[in-house]
Order: structure tokens, then C-alpha cells, then sequence
């Protein structure tokens, strides 16, 4: 069963918050890969990101209590694996590489589509990636490659809007001057 199929979105959220147990099915077929992936996407561990996509929906039925509903149900799983990530990578001291799929939007958001044209190493790529910040690295990727907007972001995050478009700014400028400067070095 999927959403729309016999159950909406707000269905599911009443059903999880009654530890309905086909609700939570429900949320695991319709988000348990997303989730995966961003995991993913930050830990660039298999195993690692798997272990989060367990904790995440092991944290649902008591997390759920205390979810509004302002934001929808993927946005707030985001939230939740985002947060998991982060602390992981806390804990461990360790930061990933992104995944080479999708990035030619990371790289066109922050070269623009003219200078996309020129080919860049892929290994200079996640160099640069890899010194951003893991928070600010996932958020370009939820952003450039997920197609996330700025409002799931704020949610995500919980920061203002104006302080995401800020990050996500400087990011793509220092991926613009990295990637330029090295070009110019080979």
C-alpha cells in the first residue's frame, strides 16, 4: 500500500501517532530509500547508513508524539536523518565524500552552465566537497541533487531561510574558487 492508495498523508501521521503498525509500513515503503540515501550521502558507508535508516524508524513511534505536522512527513524524516548523520559524524570525527552520481548539478549550481562545459576531475571534486562542512555538504546536496527548496530546508535544519541561501552561497562559491584554482594549477 502506498500514500493515496487507501491512506493520505495525514492519515499515516494519525496512524503513527496511535502506533498504527501499517502506518509505519506505510512510511517505511514510501521513505526508507530517501532515507537511506541521504544517510548515505553524508556517511559514505553501506553498512553505516543503513544502521541510521534502522535508528530513524526505530525513533519514528516515539518522535512522532511530538511532530506538529507543519512540515510533511518526508521533510520531517530528512530532519530526523540529518540530525542522526550529523551526530555520527560528531562522535566518529569524520567527514564523507558525496556520492560521484548528480554531480553535475552540485558542480552547475556553483560554476553556472558555461563554465560546466569544462571538464573537471572527479577526485578534485570531492577534495573540494570533502572541506566543506558535513552540515553544509549535505545541505547542497539536498538541495542541488534531491531538488529540496528552501522551506524543506529551514525545516530540515531548522535554521532561517536566509541563513541556508547564505551557506548555500558560500559553498558553491568555494567550490567555484577551488575547483577554478586547481584547474589553473594543472
Amino acid at each position: 500500500m502506498h500514500l493515496n492508495d487507501r491512506m493520505n498523508e495525514r492519515d499515516v501521521l494519525n496512524g503513527l501517532k496511535s502506533g498504527s503498525r501499517e502506518a509505519l509500513a506505510i512510511l517505511w515503503q514510501e521513505h526508507s530509500g530517501h532515507v537511506l540515501n541521504l544517510a548515505f550521502r553524508m556517511l559514505k558507508d553501506r553498512d553505516q547508513a543503513e544502521d541510521i535508516l534502522m535508528d530513524v524508524f526505530v525513533q519514528v513511534p516515539r518522535s512522532v508524539q511530538k511532530f506538529r505536522g507543519e512540515s510533511n512527513l518526508g521533510t520531517w524524516l530528512y530532519r530526523l536523518t540529518v540530525n542522526a548523520c550529523l551526530m555520527k559524524l560528531r562522535a566518529e570525527r569524520r567527514h564523507a565524500e558525496l556520492e560521484e552520481e548528480n554531480w553535475d548539478t552540485i558542480v552547475e549550481s556553483a560554476l553556472g552552465t558555461e563554465e560546466k562545459e569544462q571538464e573537471f576531475d572527479t577526485e578534485l571534486l570531492t577534495l573540494g566537497l570533502n572541506q566543506l562542512p558535513a552540515e553544509t555538504r549535505s545541505m547542497l546536496w539536498l538541495k542541488d541533487a534531491e531538488g529540496l527548496d528552501i522551506k524543506d530546508l529551514t525545516e530540515i535544519y531548522r535554521m532561517p531561510d536566509g541563513t541556508i541561501k547564505a551557506r548555500l552561497s558560500r559553498a558553491r562559491h568555494f567550490i567555484k574558487d577551488f575547483l577554478t584554482r586547481k584547474q589553473k594549477n594543472a
